[in-house]
């Protein structure tokens, strides 16, 4: 079950949090050269990882929350039907029942696991290409 449920929130993890790190690095550098003059520099790379954590969170967070209330559901009595059939049927219960905001219950601690991580991996990663490569991998 996991492999349905977790695969959306990894690929749409890490797929938003490259994207959006590239392009608002990109952005910045461009709309605001007096603070971020150096397109490599440090100050420049931590905002965009900030930025870039918290978009991906907020794409990923939905599909951890359906995820764990899947992982989670109690066993049906024998002849009682599953709380949930699907992730799917997981997510319309979920915001039919709470609203959308149950699908971001979490966010807080979620964006504070995940911020130093991408701060830290993106920057070395880019630190690291531009050493060895003599440019930005990202």
């Amino acid at each position: 079950m996991c492999v349905d449920v977790c695969f959306p929130s990894a690929t749409l993890l890490s797929a938003s949090v490259l994207g959006c790190y590239s392009e608002t690095k990109e952005q910045l550098h461009k709309r605001f050269p007096q603070v971020f003059p150096n397109k490599d520099g440090e100050s420049l790379m931590f905002v965009s990882t900030m930025f870039a954590s918290l978009v991906a969170n907020a794409v990923s967070n939905p599909f951890d929350v359906v995820k764990s209330r899947v992982q989670n559901m109690p066993t049906p009595l024998p002849g009682q039907p599953a709380m949930y059939t699907s992730m799917v049927d997981c997510f319309a219960k979920t915001v039919a029942k709470e609203g959308y905001g149950a699908l971001y219950q979490g966010f807080t601690p979620a964006f504070l696991k995940l911020a130093p991580y991408t701060t830290i991996s993106l920057i070395l990663t880019d630190k690291l290409s531009q050493k060895l490569l003599g440019k930005s991998a990202l």
